[in-house]
């Protein structure tokens, strides 16, 4: 005996704003692990390579940008596969916001500590690569907790 229905492909995936939100997040998310992991800042460099120095860039990798990716992921794949249907009695709208309030702060704490390496190493312009992705990123989840506290009285599924 099941405790819902079985996992189906969410056809009405594409017809909520939050989830076509969430892709761009992915998109953005991607090209934000791609230019941290290419062009971070680095105080033995002053060109784009793709080198580990710091710790900072380690950092940013796994505990953001990498995190971050897979909880969005997730989210999305959850979705697509019905799961916030079949498993309602969790109510995995709640699960949902409380991740993207995590994400948008850890982004925002991503987006402090990558300033704070800018700030400290020797000036290149193409240590602004990561900064503006980093940005777009942020952008994306603060949009996305915006929507969220603005739907909190509603059903958020509807």
């Amino acid at each position: 005996m099941t405790d819902g229905p079985p996992l189906m492909f969410n056809r009405a995936f594409f017809e909520r704003k939050q989830n076509l939100l969430k892709i761009f997040q992915l998109i953005f998310g991607f090209i934000t692990l791609f230019t941290n992991y290419w062009c971070y800042p680095n105080q033995h460099f002053l060109y784009c390579g793709e080198r580990y120095f710091t710790s900072s860039q380690v950092f940013q990798l796994v505990v953001f940008n990498g995190f971050c990716l897979f909880l969005t992921f997730s989210m999305i794949l959850a979705n697509v596969a019905g799961a916030y249907d079949a498993f309602y009695k969790t109510n995995p709208y709640v699960l949902e916001r409380y991740l993207v309030f995590l994400q948008t702060f850890l982004y925002t704490v991503s987006y402090i500590t990558l300033i704070v390496d800018y700030e400290n190493n020797p000036y290149a312009k193409a240590f602004s690569i990561p900064l503006i992705s980093t940005t777009l990123t942020l952008l994306a989840y603060v949009i996305d907790s915006v929507m969220q506290c603005r739907c909190k009285n509603t059903p958020l599924g509807h």
